[in-house]
């Protein structure tokens, strides 16, 4: 039998010795990549919320009564004058007086830090909010045609939204901007045009989108038509929000496997039946935005998302789902991964609903 021979003194001090200095080496690697990272932690703070920026030209900010600091940080960032809402509340820790913000139409130049936007708020605003000041709110999900209808010249509006020229500032390739108005309250001096409305939504849009995409990782590789049609379809078919990423999924899923989508959101828009009930003949409509019949996405979006359901686009749920039906509280659904399931789903609403009707009943 072999012995194993034992190991010498000086081979023992030698093994004690390397791993003293793997260890210090690790720990001095470590404490490196800490203080690189502490480090552009440092300039990322230090460039875009302290820095004196370079003013720029002066927009108009309107800060509507009963609005917190916090609430103009998203003001600001929706108007393009912060690049992250984040950005500004670092700057409110750091400045740490708390003062009060009073409403009002705030002229602030481009190119300042949020730091420095932040103490122009704390000055006050360049005048009052007047008492016919126009505070216009579109909701979310509206279609063109919808939206148009809200305002004095409903065809200017349409005109306004078929305009190839502000098609182009979002770099897709459609007809209209169907899906591209972003739904919001929008505050003007004096009773806009229908095309300054349009352009101002556009705008919004192009910001919101622009601000989700450094916001999810690797969103910008996915097509900005494709994200904006799930989006809308997402829209129309649930109002809850912790709700949206499962109706992502839900479309993602069906695409992946083959199914059609057969939604009825699809049908109104294509029908205009809005606030009708569905019947199966509606189904048999000869359109490519009928989901019954033609698979896949439709050709484009079927209203304006928000931004919660331009999020869940881009961050669907990680969920076998494939179904869904509605419950009986008419806002909430049940989400099932195989068809038994959805058939139970769909027997329990019916079961519910009837029991609702018969309470109705004289």
């Amino acid at each position: 039998m072999n012995e194993t021979p034992q190991s010498s003194p000086r081979s023992r001090r030698w093994s004690f010795w390397r791993i003293v200095v793997g260890v210090y080496l690790y720990v001095a690697a470590v404490l490196l990549l800490l203080i690189v990272a502490a480090g552009v932690v440092a300039f990322i703070v230090y460039d875009h919320v302290i820095q004196p920026g370079t003013p720029g030209p002066k927009i108009e900010v309107a800060i509507p009564p009963g609005a917190t600091l916090r609430d103009a940080g998203r003001i600001l960032v929706d108007m393009g004058l912060v690049e992250r809402e984040a950005f500004f509340l670092l700057a409110l820790r750091l400045d740490g007086t708390n003062q009060v913000i009073r409403h009002g139409v705030y002229e602030l130049p481009r190119g300042l830090s949020a730091l420095e936007l932040l103490r122009l708020l704390y000055k006050g605003p360049a005048r009052s909010l007047t008492a016919d000041q126009v505070r216009i709110t579109i909701p979310e999900g509206m279609t063109i045609d919808q939206a148009a209808s809200l305002f004095p010249n409903p065809e200017a509006f349409r005109a306004a939204a078929r305009d190839p020229e502000l098609i182009a500032r979002l770099g897709i390739k459609a007809d209209s901007l169907e899906g591209f108005l972003m739904p919001n309250t929008y505050f003007f001096d004096t009773q806009p045009t229908e095309r300054a409305m349009v352009e101002r939504m556009v705008a919004q849009f192009d910001r919101e989108y622009n601000r989700l995409l450094r916001e999810v990782p690797g969103a910008d590789q996915f097509d900005k038509m494709m994200i904006v049609t799930v989006a809308s379809l997402i829209e129309e078919e649930t109002r809850v929000d912790e709700e949206r990423p499962l109706v992502a999924a839900v479309i993602y899923n069906r695409i992946k496997k083959g199914m059609p989508l057969q939604l009825d959101s699809t049908l109104q828009f294509a029908l205009a039946k809005y606030g009708q009930r569905m019947l199966d003949s509606d189904k048999e409509v000869d359109s490519p935005y009928n989901t019954y019949k033609n698979p896949g996405l439709p050709p484009g979006p079927i209203s304006s998302p928000g931004t919660a359901s331009l999020r869940a686009a881009l961050l669907p749920a990680n969920v076998p789902y494939v179904y869904f039906v509605s419950n009986a509280d008419g806002r909430t659904h049940t989400f099932s991964a195989t068809f038994q399931e959805h058939q139970e789903a769909v027997a329990r609403f019916r079961r519910e609903i009837a029991v609702q009707r018969r309470a109705l009943q004289p």
